[in-house]
């Protein structure tokens, strides 16, 4: 799933981060692989979008939040019917 489909308040880890979509600075600012996002609120027309990443605020835009993928936590996860 990517990052742009997390709901308020969900937590995931990122997985697969591309790197080269990234700018360094968010790369810096903990935005990689095995690292737990939440994301706090999106702001209205879907961008952009406020998360903890790695213990740090961030609003990130569309194109950012397209380009990553995340796996839910297992206790974030719906259970199965």
């Amino acid at each position: 799933m990517k990052l742009k489909d997390l709901k308020p308040n969900q937590k995931a880890v990122i997985i697969n981060c591309q790197e080269k979509a990234l700018p360094l600075k968010l790369m810096e600012m903990g935005c990689v692989d095995g690292v737990e996002v939440t994301l706090l609120n999106k702001a209205p027309f879907g961008s952009p979008l406020y998360f903890i990443i790695g213990g740090t605020r961030i609003a990130l835009g569309k194109e950012i939040v397209n380009e990553l993928d995340v796996e839910l936590l297992e206790h974030e996860k719906e259970p199965k019917a």
